[in-house]
């Protein structure tokens, strides 16, 4: 039995995050010179589906999907944002540390080819001692840093 529950709206914190990300995710994209569609136009015509529904490339409605978002851009950018406890060895003991978890995902959508991918593990190592680096650097300079590997991998996977 299968049983339909609301979704209760996103809280003013949630919305918050969205946006900070939204912003400093976006930066170094603009500063390249790259347009950016409003997430809230994208997400009417992704129509809270998920990203792979556009990335697939066989069926014929995934294809009408991702012609109906080409109208408003070219390449459409998934951030999964969460965070991930890691244990430190320090002098004085081992520490847990918690470190941002960031993942980025571009797909051209006239193909649904991924022409770039990121994490926030590429830009901190992926070792356990990465969180000594990210206590370093706030969430923000982490984000645009994925951004900018990102706008990397998408460069080097450009033809």
């Amino acid at each position: 039995t299968y049983e339909s529950k609301d979704v209760p709206a996103p809280t003013l914190a949630d919305r918050q995050t969205v946006r900070d990300v939204e912003r400093l995710f976006g930066r170094p994209f603009r500063a390249a010179g790259a347009r950016l569609a409003d997430q809230k136009v994208a997400a009417s015509v992704l129509a809270d589906k998920p990203f792979d529904t556009f990335a697939a490339g066989g069926s014929d409605q995934a294809r009408k999907e991702r012609e109906a978002l080409a109208n408003v851009a070219d390449i459409a950018v998934e951030v999964l944002v969460s965070s991930r406890n890691v244990t430190v060895t320090n002098v004085s003991g081992d520490e847990t540390v918690t470190v941002p978890d960031i993942q980025a995902t571009a797909i051209r959508l006239k193909d649904s080819v991924i022409v770039g991918q990121a994490s926030s593990s590429d830009v901190l190592g992926k070792d356990p001692q990465s969180a000594r680096v990210a206590q370093r650097y706030d969430v923000r300079d982490i984000t645009e840093a994925v951004a900018l590997a990102l706008m990397d991998d998408m460069s080097a996977n450009a033809k």
